[in-house]
């Protein structure tokens, strides 16, 4: 089986290798698209086999390196290495952006896509969240939403029990997924997260590309509004899953 998988037309991926954060081992994964002027667009991306590294060139030049989140802003440094023609975009730095060495963003990822992929791409900054504020992108060939960190849906690891229970725990163990109940407590001005919220939901999609877990290939919409539930709560305390 091929590294690089077809997602949707013009839309691929590929998993990386696990990585370690707190503790815990998280899975990792590119996104790479083709833009109609035919170059390269990669979202988060993360070390991948040499085979894979060709297939991914095969398709197009690599012309804008991505990182939608502040903790995913260093990965962009090793691929601009191999890249370094191409631009860096990552969100509004935070007191979270995760750097590796002195990296020079091309822009700043805002509520409206640069001309280089407007035709193929909408983004909003998830608001709400006073000390990380995500970028979310919709690929509209092929009606997918693509995420970072914010929803995350990880499955068990074999062997891993007390690994497998913290993330039951956390709200992001696959099938059901969700936004991690940690994270959900710094979504302070509810208000503007409901309005962020309200807009991606607007968005015409069906798939959704996850960083972190298992993809979801159809009817992805109601997936991401169970994801946001806790939203429409106002203060009423999360339920703890049975382990």
């Amino acid at each position: 089986m091929p590294d690089l998988h077809e997602f949707g037309k013009n839309l691929w991926i590929a998993d990386g290798p696990l990585v370690r954060d707190m503790g815990l081992l998280f899975p990792t994964r590119l996104t790479v698209a083709k833009l109609s002027s035919g170059d390269l667009w990669l979202s988060s991306p993360v070390p991948v086999s040499s085979e894979t590294l060709g297939h991914i060139t095969e398709k197009g030049p690599v012309r804008y390196l991505v990182a939608g989140t502040p903790r995913h802003v260093w990965r962009l440094s090793e691929w601009h290495k191999l890249f370094p023609e191409a631009e860096l975009w990552g969100p509004k730095p935070s007191p979270f952006t995760l750097r590796k060495g002195h990296l020079r963003l091309t822009g700043i990822l805002g509520d409206t896509p640069p001309a280089a992929w407007a035709t193929d791409f909408d983004q909003l900054p998830f608001k709400g969240n006073p000390l990380i504020e995500e970028v979310l992108f919709l690929h509209k060939p092929s009606g997918t939403l693509i995420l970072d960190d914010l929803i995350q849906n990880v499955p068990p690891l074999e062997g891993r029990p007390l690994r497998n229970a913290v993330f039951r725990l956390a709200g992001v163990a696959y099938p059901e997924g969700g936004v991690p109940r940690d994270g959900r407590l710094t979504f302070v001005h509810r208000g503007l997260a409901r309005g962020s919220l309200e807009k991606v939901l607007s968005w015409n999609f069906d798939k959704l590309i996850l960083a972190h877990g298992a993809c979801i290939e159809k009817d992805a919409k109601p997936f991401v509004e169970r994801a946001f539930s806790w939203l429409s709560l106002r203060g009423a305390p999360p339920r703890i899953p049975d382990l």
